[in-house]
């Protein structure tokens, strides 16, 4: 994805995406990028939580006016806080 965005910034497109792994994305140099505390696959949160989704993504909007310097990783301050029962077959 990162080489994607590259190649939009360079014809003039403003992008940010979004990490999980951000020493992954420190080596592919993106312009601008939100490291956030999700598991791979929910890059803006749970399923059909569209409100906490909402919250997410306009927090990465905010950060086209927050990040100054190219190959900036923001850490946004969520955690996955999603109770996941084990499974205890009989």
């Amino acid at each position: 994805m990162g080489l994607i965005q590259n190649s939009i910034e360079n014809v003039g497109i403003a992008t940010i995406s979004v990490t999980m792994k951000p020493e992954i994305t420190y080596y592919v140099q993106v312009p601008r990028s939100a490291h956030i505390r999700f598991p791979l696959g929910n890059p803006i949160g749970e399923a059909n939580k569209i409100d906490d989704q909402k919250i997410v993504v306009h927090d990465l909007l905010r950060l086209f006016e927050i990040i100054q310097l190219p190959g900036t990783i923001f850490e946004l301050p969520y955690r996955w806080k999603r109770k996941i029962e084990s499974f205890q077959g009989e």
